[in-house]
């Protein structure tokens, strides 16, 4: 039997190459019962409608807004396997995804062929117990504690308290580390991205979402900012 694809993507043509794609897999048995954006009510409509076996869904957005559209698909259809396409390489990403109950995480860079491969071996997996990710060698073997261009797993923990509010010393307490670490930490950070202040680097750490607003408003955080 032939499984049933929902392609939810923002853009037209991208949508259309994938349909182009699983339409000549010939002998694959896939068949494409739903286009739609992302994460708009066409899409959670005709999901809800088609309940197809794999929805494969386009998200290139930070944590709070990809949790919304996973729970809002998982709603709409529970039994269907959800493959994330994404261009993001970041292992923090792949790491919440994962915990948001996905299916598959393929990026973008794979090609057609990984494609298959992993709507194939995403629904091999009956009870949801892996997690499927494609994506080519050079970039999985970057994604370290200390990807390129990114944070590390202490740092991003840092980022996420000076987000809060929190001194240094508040920092630190929270942290059992030192006051010093702590600095040494935020300096380290303002010379990997490219910044002069906290504010600066909060604000980039956001925008390049290497922290959600999810993280920082997870906790209250009234303390007072640190140098």
């Amino acid at each position: 039997m032939a499984k049933r694809v929902h392609l939810a993507d923002d853009h037209t043509m991208f949508r259309e190459g994938l349909e182009s794609i699983l339409a000549s897999s010939g002998g694959e048995g896939i068949e494409v019962v739903g286009r739609s954006s992302t994460g708009g009510e066409d899409a959670l409509a005709l999901i809800e409608e088609n309940k197809p076996d794999v929805v494969i869904a386009q998200i290139d957005a930070d944590l709070n807004t990809a949790r919304e559209v996973l729970l809002r698909i998982r709603s709409s259809s529970p039994d269907s396997k959800i493959i994330v396409l994404t261009m993001f390489d970041n292992l923090r990403y792949l790491k919440a995804l994962s915990k948001m109950g996905i299916d598959a995480y393929i990026h973008k860079s794979s090609s057609s062929k990984d494609l298959l491969a992993t709507i194939d071996a995403a629904s091999r997996e009956p009870d949801g117990e892996n997690v499927v990710v494609s994506m080519p060698r050079g970039l999985l073997e970057r994604m370290g504690e200390e990807p390129v261009g990114m944070l590390s797993e202490r740092e991003t923990e840092i980022m996420v308290l000076a987000a809060r509010g929190l001194s240094n010393y508040q920092i630190s307490e929270e942290l059992h580390i030192s006051e010093a670490t702590v600095k040494r930490h935020l300096a380290n950070v303002y010379k990997k991205i490219g910044v002069g202040s906290r504010s600066e680097g909060v604000r980039k750490a956001l925008m390049e979402q290497w922290i959600g607003l999810a993280e920082i408003t997870s906790a209250d955080g009234d303390g007072s900012s640190g140098g």
